[in-house]
């Protein structure tokens, strides 16, 4: 059985990462033709983005709207998880479902009744409106995340805080707001993450908006060329990045916490 186990996840491993590996292969083969074996290596696809304004733009355009997907995404979660974890909340199940709606309905459906939606309020397609979209399709994930560390905290110290002269606010703002700082670091990276990997929304909202995923997806289809395994790759490093930097900010305040605790013993 255990075996059994271990081949299947290796199977699942090469499936999910191999097409990667060659993509970076690729992306340092001097040849132009993606083919085994490699003719040589080279950092030239890697020089052309340098010079490709519409990499540079399309990149430009999906950073400044991940920013504020993530922002959103991180607060709406939030309040979310407040109301979801509340004892007081009624219809909590039926509350939990709508908030999995999002993520449960195909994106292609969502799009297009993002798409319709939009145009009926006359917000039409364009950033703000790939914001909005992509923001509600981003709050299941952050939610989930603010969630499970909120029915883990300990309810006494907001009660002791109240007890203590501390109005609603204050004990949110002092005693719950700073032990979730790494959840909703968290969950707004997520936010920023999602957004960048996004097509389908931008396919449909993005309209004269060209953010990163449609301008490969384009390239993609007229050519397969060699630069766009750099730019994948160069999108790939910096999501990593942005998970990195997110790991490395919670075990930072994991490590602050566990050391005020042992000076406060």
């Amino acid at each position: 059985m255990t075996r059994f186990v271990i081949v299947t996840l290796g199977f699942a491993v090469c499936f999910f990462y191999l097409p990667i590996v060659v993509l970076g292969i690729f992306s340092f083969n001097a040849s132009s033709t993606m083919a085994f074996p490699l003719s040589g290596f080279t950092l030239a696809w890697y020089a052309d983005l340098v010079g490709n304004a519409a990499f540079q733009g399309g990149f430009v355009t999906s950073f400044l709207i991940a920013q504020p997907v993530g922002l959103l995404a991180a607060f709406i979660g939030l309040i979310a998880a407040l109301a979801l974890t509340s004892p007081r909340m009624p219809f909590r199940g039926a509350f939990a479902v709508l908030i999995l709606v999002p993520f449960l309905v195909p994106k292609t459906v969502l799009s297009i009744a993002q798409a319709m939606l939009m145009s009926w309020v006359g917000l039409g397609r364009g950033a703000t409106a790939l914001i909005l979209a992509q923001t509600i399709v981003a709050i299941p994930f952050t939610t989930t995340i603010i969630a499970a560390v909120l029915i883990r905290l300990d309810p006494r110290l907001e009660e002791a805080a109240r007890d203590l002269g501390a109005t609603p606010w204050q004990s949110f703002r002092r005693v719950l707001l700073p032990q979730l700082n790494v959840a909703l670091s968290a969950a707004y990276s997520i936010g920023v993450i999602l957004s960048l990997a996004d097509l389908t929304i931008s396919m449909f909202l993005a309209g004269r908006t060209q953010p990163l995923s449609l301008i490969v997806a384009s390239e993609f289809r007229r050519e397969l060329k060699p630069d766009l395994n750099a730019m994948q790759m160069v999108v790939l490093l910096l999501t990593a990045l942005i998970v990195a930097l997110t790991e490395i900010n919670r075990r930072r305040r994991l490590r602050g916490r566990t050391a005020h605790l042992r000076d406060q013993t």
